[in-house]
């Protein structure tokens, strides 16, 4: 379970996921990487998710992390580390800043959902954007429901799409 949200617009200008402390936990998912070495596993996830270093976090079972990452998100993965120490030596993922401070101010869920909306408005020239923000949305793991997402569903109308069970197996 961690803070995540709706806040952070992405370069195409998808609303997408970023963890966010201070906003409600959301169940979320892990997979084992085929790296056993931490530095490796690191470099794998920069290159797929196209990214600086500084941007892929990382804790280790002491609770070390290699690139500093807020202390409420640290002590969860580590808790959670903790309790798989007989299967994992460490946790790495993508740590993108929100970028909403930069681009519109305070983060609210409410502003979220009017970005989206605004996003509607002017979908003749930002069609394409459009489309790739209302299909991150949707297909999103539907255990991850944020306020942003509900506001979305009750704004926007948008629906969850529904995803093969096989990608969230046990």
């Amino acid at each position: 379970m961690l803070p995540v949200e709706f806040a952070r617009i992405s370069d195409d200008g998808r609303l997408t996921l970023v963890l966010l402390p201070g906003v409600p936990k959301q169940m979320t998912y892990w997979a084992e990487s085929d790296f056993t070495d931490l530095d490796k596993a690191r470099d794998n996830l920069r290159i797929r998710e196209g990214t600086s270093k500084d941007n892929v976090h990382s804790v280790d079972g002491e609770g070390q992390c290699i690139v500093k990452v807020h202390d409420d998100i640290r002590e969860s993965i580590h808790a959670w580390l903790t309790e798989r120490a007989s299967i994992l030596d460490a946790a790495v993922w993508t740590g993108l800043p929100s970028r909403w401070p930069k681009e519109r101010g305070e983060f609210t869920p409410g502003d979220a959902a009017a970005y989206l909306l605004e996003l509607e408005e002017r979908a003749g020239q930002a069609r394409a954007t459009l489309d790739r923000a209302r299909e991150y949305v949707r297909n999103t793991p539907p255990q991850i429901q944020t306020t942003v997402r509900q506001m979305i569903r009750e704004r926007l109308g948008w629906s969850d799409a529904e995803l093969p069970g096989i990608l969230f197996e046990d």
